[in-house]
């Protein structure tokens, strides 16, 4: 019985965990134009944009360049749903939520709880804090 306690406590554990960063994911989301997909990335920001306002809300929009990688994504989180995360250049985040593909190394949004809920939540951590 208490090896089955010990299982039970592994397997949530394991559940329960955040996911890890896979920026090698996001190479290849972007390599084969694939969009809809949760992703975890890890990266430095390297330009905070100005804030975009539109139907579905304000966002805060700021550019990650992935740790070991040339590629950028843009991050658009929608603060009138989750919180604002307070980036500048040069600060180490990690994102997760949706990967959108463009042209230009594509886009990570849903990086918030989700009110409906439709999706996955996300979230950004900035300097161990978590913001969703």
């Amino acid at each position: 019985m208490r090896r089955i306690g010990v299982s039970l406590v592994l397997i949530l554990a394991q559940a329960c965990a955040p996911p890890t960063a896979d920026n090698a994911a996001v190479e290849r989301d972007y390599a084969e134009k694939r969009s809809a997909v949760e992703v975890t990335a890890e990266g430095v920001v390297t330009t905070v944009l100005t804030d975009e306002s539109g139907p579905s809300g304000t966002h805060q929009r700021f550019i990650v360049r992935l740790v070991g990688s040339t590629q950028t994504v843009l991050v658009d989180n929608n603060v009138t749903i989750g919180k604002r995360a307070p980036v500048s250049p040069g600060d180490d985040v990690i994102v997760h939520g949706e990967y959108v593909w463009n042209e230009r190394g594509g886009l990570i949004h849903f990086t918030h709880h989700d009110p409906a809920p439709n999706h996955e939540g996300g979230w950004i951590e900035l300097k161990g804090l978590r913001y969703q």
